[in-house]
């Protein structure tokens, strides 16, 4: 498990340097592997903010910005798509280092100057699969150092776990852990309240309640998934080696990684009639959220509605019941599956996920 030092200081944070919380962690059985850092080394990039655009002279794909640091402005040329008036972005002024060594030097592109690097995510470390330009939130500081902006100097301590110790696959239960070790307070960060508004609910039986003690479930309407997961949680996916899909799945896995509690996600509208905790039926069929095809022996624990199987509990979801771009309503899951039930069944079938990891281990 690959934990963010920040992340975890947010719950306790132990008067202790890295290297000592390290082998605190070791002593006390949670090994660590090793550390490294946020983000690799670069310099000279800040939060910049384009103050003007227009269209390049000489090329239809690219755009000459005007990029303010705060203090002065500058003019660079870019072919982001998503380079927009009142953006914020990370800036690599003339000089800055970004990582693989390229320095940043002021140049003309189809003969228009350009004193600078509007940056993606990728030209500074981060994401790899994203393109374009990195949005910034509207509040971030123009000017400021964007390693100081985005906490990139945290440490990522990667904690290798053995089977007994499913209760610290989390940050709260790594959190717990440290704050036994070095006395120190544990809080766990605020969370306000959501009340529910919809009274709608979906009716839940547990044919195969003695695999499954507890099932709960929220209808939550009216989403848009045409939104970006903000920055912030992003970075913390991030930093746990979680991939950002979209706003459902990420809060999903967020929930996973800082509290210990998988959770799924099912397009409401795709559920026919009520849910159903049941053992599959003998070689019944299910298109898992990989697209790959299993066939189910009658051990294995499912969720379906009136109709079908829709989700291997506490494995992985099915495709026919997958939130989607277009889904605007959900069915949000979260459940105790005993560990007995799941053990073997994720490799019997070829497959491992980080619900199946944490259910194994009683989570």
């Amino acid at each position: 498990m690959k934990v963010s030092e920040s992340w975890l200081r947010e719950w306790v944070s132990p008067n202790v340097k890295t290297d000592q919380l390290m082998h605190l962690l070791t002593m006390a059985g949670l090994e660590v592997d090793g550390v490294e850092p946020a983000a690799p080394a670069f310099t000279g990039v800040v939060v910049g903010e384009i103050t003007a655009i227009e269209a390049h002279p000489d090329a239809e794909k690219l755009r000459v910005c005007t990029v303010s640091n705060g203090n002065t402005e500058s003019q660079v040329v870019c072919g982001a798509k998503n380079a927009a008036l009142g953006l914020k972005i990370p800036f690599a002024q003339v000089g800055a280092e970004l990582p693989g060594g390229l320095t940043i030097k002021q140049a003309a592109l189809r003969g228009v100057e350009s004193a600078g690097m509007l940056c993606g995510a990728s030209e500074i470390g981060l994401e790899d699969a994203v393109d374009g330009l990195l949005e910034l939130p509207n509040d971030a500081v123009v000017g400021q150092d964007i390693r100081e902006y985005l906490n990139l100097d945290d440490a990522i301590i990667e904690v290798d776990l053995t089977p007994n110790r499913g209760d610290c696959l989390s940050m709260n239960g790594v959190a717990r852990e440290t704050g036994v070790l070095t006395v120190t307070d544990v809080v766990a960060p605020a969370n306000n309240a959501v009340a529910a508004t919809i009274e709608d609910v979906l009716p839940v039986t547990l044919s195969a309640g003695e695999y499954c003690s507890r099932y709960a479930g929220r209808i939550i309407r009216n989403i848009d998934l045409s939104v970006s997961t903000p920055l912030w949680m992003r970075e913390k996916l991030r930093r746990a080696d979680v991939r950002s899909i979209d706003p459902v799945v990420d809060v999903t896995n967020y929930v996973m990684i800082e509290l210990g509690q998988p959770l799924h996600a099912f397009d409401l509208e795709r559920i026919s009639g009520g849910i159903d905790v049941r053992l599959a039926q003998q070689d019944e069929c299910l298109t898992l959220l990989d697209e790959k095809e299993v066939k189910l022996n009658a051990d294995m624990l499912v969720i379906a509605d009136s109709e079908k199987a829709l989700a291997l509990a506490g494995i992985m979801g099915g495709n026919d019941s997958a939130v989607t771009t277009k889904t605007q309503h959900v069915f949000l899951e979260s459940a105790f599956f005993v560990p007995e039930i799941h053990a073997s069944k994720a490799r019997n079938l070829g497959m491992h996920t980080d619900a199946s990891h944490r259910y194994e281990r009683g989570v």
